[in-house]
């Protein structure tokens, strides 16, 4: 299991770096390059803040109330609280950016955790079949 969990790790660790570059020659190339990386310094503390909205009122329920607030806050108030704060930051920034050049930076690490994700879910039969060829299990 650990053998998975590495190398999905080290496929993060290569796939967010080419990400970023690719989407920061972009705005860039818009010449709003110092407005992208504000909106993308910005995205630490809205990460942040998410989360909080998302764990806290979870916590406040007990058992599978809480289960149920949790994944309600997780697929309804955190996706729109994420791009709606990535918006108010982009139309805050000089140059400003639009609402589908928000709405980009904000999709881009969520569509990153879903492609991980999925990729991992598609890798773990070949990955559980080759943990005895290398020795493991």
């Amino acid at each position: 299991m650990s053998l998975m969990l590495l190398a999905l790790v080290l496929l993060c660790l290569v796939l967010v770096p080419v990400l970023l570059r690719w989407e920061r020659r972009r705005f860039q190339a818009l010449g709003k390059g110092a407005a992208w990386l504000s909106i993308r310094l910005a995205s630490v503390p809205i990460a942040l803040v998410t989360a909080t909205l998302v764990w806290l009122p979870a916590r406040a329920f007990p058992g599978m109330q809480g289960l149920a607030a949790f994944y309600v806050l997780l697929l309804v108030v955190a996706p729109v609280f994420w791009v709606g704060a990535h918006w108010a930051v982009g139309r805050w920034v000089r140059p400003p950016l639009t609402f589908e050049e928000s709405a980009r930076v904000a999709a881009l690490p969520l569509a990153a955790l879903i492609g991980v994700a999925l990729l991992a879910q598609w890798l773990q039969p070949v990955l559980w079949s080759l943990l005895p060829a290398v020795g493991v299990g």
